[in-house]
């Protein structure tokens, strides 16, 4: 697929601006070679780091310990040492220097299907490029020009994202998930003498959301020529075409517009620029960037600050307009009020969260976790989040089952109005999807298993013959948002459609009735990714079950045709016979081999399977003790809410399992696996930042120790906790139709306190309990052994 979409010169497109001769440049006739050189060098860090040795000028404040991660370690080839910044819609990495573009060479590949080498990239929700003719997606997404970072030029030397480490001290980069922001501290010492002390602080807004702003503040240590760089770098850039790229240095502008490949889309990046007053701006011959040369003082301190718009046709009419109109927006406000206002959107979402007394180590892999997912979606969003967010170009930028299974549960228990993204996009796609529908001769909605916003069926192998559970799943997720938030109106207008558009196709699939009396399921393939083909998948053959009963249900609420078929299939719907007492085989011949990732297990959770013998625990044993460790990261997070109900010992093993093997330093994400393939069949290297296993741990949580279900009338809870939590467990800002509670799960007695909204009624072992303003409703907790 990689090679699908050529860039040639994605590698060889970085010119280097003229060359500046600072004052205090040593003459190389004294040095003794290059061991001598380094040894200077390292001198000069040490000096240059004592405490006192520079004029205080790097005003960033230090983060709460306990909301942040720390790199000290310089480490440009690491790329898990690359820090994530986004908002929603524009997503970023930025390389351990502070910012800019880096590549890290073939040696370190995405995942399927571009398998390509990592960088970092910046993503803009909604961008796609047209994929070259594919039997599984019809789009990947594209990445926009380099707008991060400015590279610093003393004499012959400059600090870029492949600056020489041996230069690098008193390194410091900080990731603040609190304020969203990331703070970057170094002293550079290109040569013997010479010290430069930076400070990057950079952040994406959440309150405006095509702005992104980064301030950089230049301590020398000499007195001389010093010049500071903006770019925007065309080496970033994948899948698009350039359309315009200029720089105006009397207006402090660099603007660089592409166009994805295959498509008219385009994007615009535009940043300006406030350098210290006595700078002098010269273009770069290519457009591409601005020199700020200065003459610089040794010991004081300079500010450069960029405010960079980005935009694209599917925000604005004239994307160029919309991101100068940011940029210079951003400008006049200036950086403390970007910041502030930025951080105050986030601090409205830190309201909500889980906290762990006692576990450190939980704490801050939630905080990490959710942080990750907060930074893929936004309210009002079109688009849904993919398997990385907006955080590189894995799994190709695609939307796949993970949205409706893995992270939309989660954020439906906390943040409906951000989960609402992921139901609506479904239904913004139906259209589209009764039109492939049609293709196949089929009538209703058909969704393909893998594809971009279009959401176009491909080939009938990436559509219709694979992965159909997805069908159920996307039906489940929206009934559960209507059950969850109690919308009516939504439930008309969006979801019902989209439900019983499912049912209508999905009783097409598995008619007519067999002579057995039962319908059948085939071809089709579950979730686990090692049969990629079977017959009457338990999966898939249970979920339609459940599919054909709200179905109905969200038909008669909404005064939609109700097809009595439905009823018929829900009835009558085959399953595999079992392969041990109360378990269900995956699939018709399945014997006990390993599986990929949680399949016949998810019949008990997130579906409620009922059906004649059926035992959950049986099941969740069964498959459990066969499923890969190696593979991707979401099946120990339905471990764990399974257990909670039916076999409580094993709660906190299951959590546990589903974070500890997968976060990564510095910064605490997530990887797809425990190594570098996620299971024996993967295609490319595990995929990194895996939203997706953030939020299925997360989603652990926040439904195993409460017992939450979304039942209809009212939600269902059964706390319990797990033994590795003995100070209890705190969950802030439970979303319950327009209401939020807090539920304080401890040793013996679990309260539900309501914090804002109406009275909130839920279903308990004790009976139905209301809580309301003041009055708090205690349930007794589960001991977990």
């Amino acid at each position: 697929m990689h090679e699908n979409f050529p860039r040639a010169d994605a590698r060889t497109s970085r010119r280097e601006p003229p060359v500046r001769v600072g004052a205090h440049r040593a003459d190389p006739k004294v040095l003794q070679g290059a061991g001598f050189r380094r040894f200077l060098i390292a001198v000069i860090l040490i000096v240059a780091s004592a405490p006192g040795a520079f004029v205080p000028g790097i005003a960033a404040a230090e983060p709460d310990a306990g909301w942040s991660a720390v790199s000290d370690s310089f480490a440009p080839d690491d790329f898990r040492a690359a820090p994530y910044l986004g908002n929603g819609r524009i997503g970023t990495m930025l390389p351990p220097s502070g910012g800019g573009y880096h590549d890290y060479g073939d040696a370190v590949r995405t995942a399927f299907p571009l398998e390509q080498s990592r960088y970092t990239g910046t993503y803009l929700a909604g961008f796609y490029a047209q994929a070259a003719p594919s039997p599984a997606y019809t789009q990947v997404i594209a990445a926009l020009p380099g707008w991060s970072g400015f590279d610093i030029g003393v004499g012959a030397d400059r600090y870029t994202p492949e600056v020489d480490p041996a230069t690098i001290g008193d390194y410091r980069q900080t990731l603040d998930y609190r304020t969203a922001a990331v703070t970057t501290r170094a002293t550079w010492a290109p040569e013997p003498g010479v010290a430069v002390r930076l400070c990057f602080e950079t952040f994406v807004s959440r309150a405006t959301p095509d702005l992104a702003v980064q301030r950089l503040t230049v301590t020398p240590s000499y007195s001389g020529d010093l010049v500071v760089t903006d770019r925007l770098d065309a080496a970033a850039e994948r899948r698009v075409t350039p359309v315009t790229t200029f720089a105006d240095p009397v207006n402090h502008r660099v603007v660089a517009g592409v166009r994805a490949d295959g498509t008219a889309d385009t994007a615009f990046v535009v940043s300006t620029i406030d350098a210290p007053q006595r700078s002098t701006p010269q273009a770069w011959p290519d457009g591409s960037g601005i020199d700020y040369r200065t003459t610089v003082t040794a010991d004081r301190s300079y500010t450069f600050t960029k405010y960079v718009g980005i935009s694209s046709t599917d925000y604005a009419a004239d994307p160029l307009a919309a991101a100068t109109s940011a940029a210079e927006s951003g400008r006049a406000a200036g950086f403390d009020a970007d910041r502030s206002r930025h951080i105050a959107e986030w601090n409205t979402l830190w309201q909500k969260g889980i906290d762990v007394p006692g576990r450190d180590d939980y704490n801050r892999w939630i905080r990490a976790a959710l942080y990750s997912v907060l930074a893929s979606v936004r309210a009002g969003e079109h688009w849904s989040v993919q398997p990385t967010g907006l955080s590189s170009d894995d799994y190709a930028g695609m939307t796949f089952w993970d949205a409706d299974t893995w992270i939309f549960p989660t954020l439906l228990a906390l943040y409906p109005e951000l989960a609402r993204t992921i139901v609506d996009f479904r239904g913004a796609a139906l259209p589209t999807a009764r039109a492939n529908a049609r293709g196949y001769g089929l009538p209703g909605a058909l969704y393909p298993w893998d594809d971009g916003p279009a959401q176009r069926c491909a080939s009938p192998a990436g559509c219709g013959l694979m992965e159909e559970h997805l069908h159920n799943e996307i039906a489940l997720a929206q009934w559960q948002y209507y059950v969850a938030t109690g919308d009516r109106e939504w439930l008309r207008t969006s979801g019902a459609p989209v439900i019983t558009a499912i049912a209508d196709y999905l009783t097409a699939r598995v008619g007519p009735k067999m002579p057995d009396g039962k319908y059948h399921y085939l071809p089709s393939a579950g979730a686990d990714e090692y049969v990629p083909f079977s017959i009457d998948n338990a999966l898939t053959n249970g979920g339609v079950v459940n599919t054909m009963r709200i179905a109905a249900a969200a038909a008669q609420l909404t005064g939609l045709p109700v097809d009595p078929r439905w009823a018929d299939i829900g009835a009558n719907m085959a399953m595999p016979p079992d392969i041990a007492p109360g378990v269900p085989a995956e699939y018709l011949g399945y014997s006990g081999a390993p599986i990929k990732q949680a399949d016949t297990a998810l019949l008990s959770y997130p579906f409620a399977y009922s059906g004649p013998g059926y035992s959950p625990s049986a099941t969740l044993h069964y498959y459990f003790d066969r499923t890969d460790p190696d593979g991707p990261n979401m099946s120990n997070a339905v471990g764990a809410i399974l257990s909670a109900a039916y076999d409580p010992c094993r709660t906190q093993d299951y959590l546990d399992r589903s974070v500890q093997p997968y976060v990564r330093p510095p910064f605490d994400f997530q990887s797809e696996a425990r190594g570098d393939r996620s299971g024996a069949n993967a295609l490319g290297q595990s995929a990194w930042i895996f939203v997706t296993g953030a939020a299925g741990f997360l989603q652990g949580l926040l439904y195993a120790p409460t017992g939450l279900r979304w039942t209809d009338p009212i939600p269902r809870l059964d706390p319990m906790l797990p033994n590795g939590f003995p100070d209890g467990l705190t969950i802030r800002g439970l979303s319950v139709g327009t209401a939020t509670l807090t539920v304080d799960i401890e040793p013996a007695e679990t309260t539900l306190t309501l914090t804002s909204g109406e009275p909130v009624t839920v279903d308990t072992p004790a009976g139905v309990q209301t809580v309301t303003s003041g009055a708090p409703v205690s349930l007794p907790t589960r001991r977990a052994c």
